[in-house]
């Protein structure tokens, strides 16, 4: 290897990372736009690592009054899990879309995990955005199915010619199955089926 094709590596590995610590970021952002402003330019740097902000300073990110008045249903996770998870889940779809961009995008295959990539990180940012933003149980639910069925599409896609990157998805997807239920018990519980607020 020569120090340019590792230094080329290195960028996009720096630029995967950074799409995808970005998405998170763009995902938190309705619980972000909800906080005085002095509390987001203070949390503004951790916010990166993942879209929810207070991780570096042992804190937990500030839970929506509307989240935090809903029944939950059986199994829900204390509120601390979900900084840390969410963080884990976007470094290793940073590394997967790092191993889908050195796998040669201009195979048919290779490209096409990619707009799979894409889309399910699309769905991710959809679903953060129907449930924090609009508070839309119902229509969360709905993109969260549409994100369960195209990571999964993502998985076997990238398994095709990057073992590691496959790999790399199995835990958000578990995380993915593990929110649908969450989304599904609020909904079925607080009867907000068709209400946005």
């Amino acid at each position: 290897m020569t120090i340019k094709s590792v230094s080329k590596s290195f960028l996009t590995l720096i630029v995967a990372l950074g799409v995808c610590l970005l998405a998170g970021y763009i995902g938190g952002y309705p619980t972000l736009s909800k906080m005085p402003f002095g509390v987001i330019i203070d949390l503004h740097i951790e916010s990166y690592l993942g879209g929810y902000p207070g991780l570096l300073a042992g804190g937990t990110p500030p839970v929506p009054a509307w989240y935090a008045g809903l029944i939950k249903p059986v199994f829900s996770p204390p509120e601390w899990v979900f900084s840390p998870v969410w963080m884990v889940s976007f470094v290793f779809m940073g590394l997967t879309l790092f191993l889908i961009l050195q796998s040669g995008i201009r195979q048919h295959e290779v490209s096409f995990g990619l707009i799979l990539f894409c889309l399910q990180l699309l769905f991710t940012l959809l679903w953060a955005y129907a449930f924090f933003g609009l508070h839309s149980l119902f229509l969360a639910f709905l993109c969260m199915v549409a994100l369960w069925a195209t990571l999964l599409c993502t998985i076997i896609q990238v398994f095709r010619y990057s073992v590691y990157g496959g790999v790399l998805l199995v835990p958000y997807f578990l995380w993915v199955c593990y929110l649908a239920y969450l989304n599904y018990g609020l909904m079925v519980l607080n009867k907000f089926v068709f209400r946005i607020h």
